[in-house]
């Protein structure tokens, strides 16, 4: 009866022990995976942030009115935008909502 139970302890041991490493190992792949996500995301968001920080600086944005769009851009009063709705019967003008955060 005592050789019994120690072989079973022991196999139950081995089981166990095989139960953990398998779940560490699928916890492990999770995890790279997740890094591995994680690391595209941050290079692709690094490359948008450039991409923003350098086209809409002040400086740039004047550049290219310069550049391009020599005469053709002219200043707006924002009071005379209108927004215009068209629905099946009928079109609807109404003044433009500026909203301020």
């Amino acid at each position: 009866m005592k050789k019994f139970s120690i072989v079973f302890l022991i196999l139950f041991l081995i089981m166990f022990t095989a139960f953990i490493k398998n779940s560490t190992k699928r916890v492990d792949d999770q995890i790279f995976i997740t890094k591995e996500n994680i690391r595209g995301l941050k290079k692709d968001f690094e490359n948008i942030k450039l991409e923003h920080n350098y086209l809409t600086s002040a400086e740039k944005l004047l550049e290219y009115q310069d550049h391009y769009f020599y005469d053709e851009l002219i200043k707006k009063d924002l009071q005379n935008i209108k927004t215009i709705k068209i629905s099946k019967k009928n079109i609807e003008i109404k003044k433009f909502k500026i909203i301020n955060d």
